[in-house]
């Protein structure tokens, strides 16, 4: 059998409570990016902006993603996301979840992998063209 020497030990309530805020600060409180996420922290999304770019790529720590959240929302303020479910296991997580724009729906999965105290160290973001199924 192999071993892996790369497995993270992580504080699996803390990793959940950080879960259970994730879509809070998307929604409106940008600052709690501040407290759930390491200063190492990378976010990677596969959807462009509708003028092609992908700023989330310049995203690197807690800080820079407050700042990123911050933006987004000035841009976005009347999307609303809601968690569907979410799980997380050993030093990674996942959380599915619908976004709502007036009559647009859309459901999307994220990725997480966390440091060994719970915080977010990086996500992958992905959403699709249709709502999760309640």
């Amino acid at each position: 059998m192999n071993d892996n020497a790369n497995i993270v030990e992580t504080n699996s309530a803390a990793a959940d409570a950080v879960l259970a805020v994730w879509l809070e600060m998307w929604n409106k409180d940008c600052e709690i990016a501040r407290q759930i996420c390491s200063e190492d922290f990378r976010i990677h999304f596969l959807v462009s902006e509708s003028d092609g770019s992908n700023p989330g790529d310049d995203v690197l720590g807690a800080e820079s993603f407050a700042r990123f959240l911050k933006g987004w929302r000035e841009r976005h303020p009347e999307v609303v996301f809601t968690e569907i479910a979410r799980a997380v296991d050993g030093a990674h997580g996942r959380m599915l979840w619908n976004m709502q724009l007036g009559e647009v729906a859309a459901g999307g999965i994220d990725v997480f992998d966390f440091t060994d105290d719970g915080l977010i160290r990086e996500v992958w973001s992905v959403n699709g063209t249709r709502a999760h199924l309640t």
